[in-house]
């Protein structure tokens, strides 16, 4: 079974994504709120960057063809692909490379709420809404929901359809 160039180059962008994350984690400091901002960045740019190409490559691929139906799958394979990539990869690095990253934050975020005046009784709600924040798939909604975007984006914009191919797929009929 040959593995399609969508999967491939999600794959490679995917990882290019997580090496970024992790040298910019590295170079500002595991325990900076910033690394999540920048993290987010490199995920919507080699998103949309790579669904733009895949699409493209596809559409070359077909003789300068492609149909906005198939740029949309071509556009959410890779978007599915590359969410199952950084999820992996944010789950490994939560549990492997900065396992105290999340304890780090719920107790930076208990002493704000003591120095917010919140309630006692309020802080354990805070604190699990907080840690639900470093779920390991959370990030696969907002990647598909962009993906789509882009996905939508890239099919409009490059779609091209055969006319020749559809005038004899009629007149076979």
């Amino acid at each position: 079974m040959k593995i399609s160039n969508t999967v491939k180059l999600s794959a490679f962008f995917g990882v290019i994504s997580c090496i970024a994350w992790y040298m910019l984690a590295k170079n500002l400091g595991f325990y900076s709120v910033s690394v999540y901002l920048y993290r987010f960045f490199f995920i919507l740019g080699f998103l949309l960057v790579g669904i733009f190409i895949s699409v493209f490559l596809e559409k070359k691929k077909n003789n300068g063809f492609i149909e906005f139906k198939e740029a949309l799958k071509v556009g959410m394979l890779y978007a599915v692909v590359f969410a199952v990539v950084v999820a992996i990869f944010n789950y490994f690095y939560h549990t492997f490379i900065t396992p105290d990253t999340i304890d780090y934050f719920l107790s930076e975020a208990k002493k704000a709420a003591i120095a917010h005046h919140v309630k006692e009784s309020e802080i354990p709600d805070i604190l699990e809404s907080e840690k639900k924040t470093f779920s390991s798939f959370r990030l696969v909604p907002p990647i598909l929901f962009w993906g789509l975007i882009a996905s939508l984006l890239a099919g409009a914009i490059l779609q091209k359809n055969n006319l020749n191919k559809k005038i004899t797929g009629q007149a076979n009929q």
